[in-house]
């Protein structure tokens, strides 16, 4: 009999071990939890969105909660978010109704979220997990090296739970983490080009003078100090120096004194000579889509008003004449009939094809 007692007792109390053991194992803990808990971005996620949600996992007996949640925005741009209340309305959601709203605010600005809503009778209780909102943010800015990777907490900084009747519902807080893995700093590089040529007449006459702006910038990350050159066809009209920074562009003034230039029709194109280092020279030239014609000094002009037509005559007296005393401030303003290039149409102008009447391109 003793010894039936004591084998008794001890199943008895193996039984009851187990038994505590199995309740301790299944036993699940209340948290507010973000999910994902992580979020990585190692390439270039400016301007990627993403979604988390803020979840109520294994409580029982819950009837309200009220959750603050921030992010950093220097980093983080919100764009929307979604209230899984009730759970009779959204099947991943909390809580039933009727339900009492109490506080649903953003600040955009300094990156906060507070919510809180409670049942109120004759709702039952809400047991289990369940999602309370979603959040969607927009990456703004993703650090570059030598800036360190960025590490975003989405932190719930004040959260509570009650149960029926207004009791806390102890439970634990897991914050989410977005890691942005800083960029590579792209590769620094030399790189000049020429961005525009724009000769300021179509018309010269054969020993005077005219001037083409050429505008140059610096692509690059240094600053640069490098030569330009302006042809005409393959012949050399000035070479010029410039210094730019990163970034900066100037506006370049060539002088092409047309003493010894054939007659004829010429292209007027520039080139930046290469610095140490460039690889991208692709564009350091450009041609002018405006050629420019050497004629007889005074040719400015024939039947078509205007537009020479290689012989020095009346219509050219006439069209200098009908300019008198035009400058580049005037509305008429036409550089082809500033014959000696003085910047103003006057009579030493028009004494120009008067000198050279009936004379023509041979």
């Amino acid at each position: 009999m003793g010894k039936k007692l004591v084998t008794f007792t001890i199943i008895l109390t193996s039984l009851l071990i187990l038994n505590i053991k199995t309740d301790t194992a299944t036993a699940q803990v209340t948290g507010v939890i973000v999910d994902p808990s992580l979020i990585e971005f190692h390439t270039n996620a400016t301007g990627q969105q993403f979604t988390i949600a803020v979840k109520i996992v294994n409580v029982v007996n819950l009837y309200g909660f009220d959750i603050q949640f921030k992010w950093d925005t220097k980093y983080l741009e919100y764009v929307s978010r979604s209230v899984r209340v009730p759970k009779d309305d959204y099947p991943d959601g909390v809580l039933y109704k009727p339900i009492l709203p109490i506080k649903d605010v953003v600040n955009t600005t300094a990156g906060t979220y507070w919510i809180a809503i409670a049942s109120t009778w004759p709702a039952p209780t809400f047991n289990g997990s369940g999602t309370a909102f979603t959040m969607t943010f927009r990456v703004k800015y993703h650090p570059v090296q030598p800036e360190p990777d960025a590490t975003i907490t989405l932190e719930l900084y004040s959260t509570e739970l009650a149960a029926y009747g207004g009791n806390p519902i102890p439970h634990y807080r897991q914050n989410g983490k977005v890691i942005l893995y800083a960029l590579p700093a792209p590769a620094q590089k030399h790189d000049i080009a020429v961005l525009s040529v724009n000769p300021l007449k179509t018309v010269v006459g054969q020993g005077y003078t005219m001037q083409t702006n050429v505008t140059v910038t610096n692509q690059g990350d240094f600053t640069e100090t490098f030569n330009v050159t302006l042809y005409a066809k393959t012949t050399t009209i000035e070479t010029k120096q410039v210094t730019l920074i990163s970034g900066a562009s100037a506006a370049l003034t060539f002088t092409w004194n047309t003493i010894g230039f054939a007659y004829g029709n010429y292209t007027i194109w520039a080139y930046a000579y290469p610095i140490q280092g460039e690889t991208d020279t692709a564009d350091n030239n450009m041609t002018s889509t405006i050629q420019v014609h050497v004629g007889v000094p005074g040719d400015v002009s024939g039947k078509i008003s205007g537009k020479y037509d290689g012989l020095v005559n009346m219509y050219d007296i006439v069209y200098v004449i009908n300019l008198f005393l035009t400058t580049p401030n005037s509305h008429n303003w036409n550089p082809n009939a500033d014959i000696n290039n003085d910047g103003m149409v006057n009579m030493k102008d028009i004494y120009i094809p008067i000198n050279n009447f009936l004379k023509k391109e041979v």
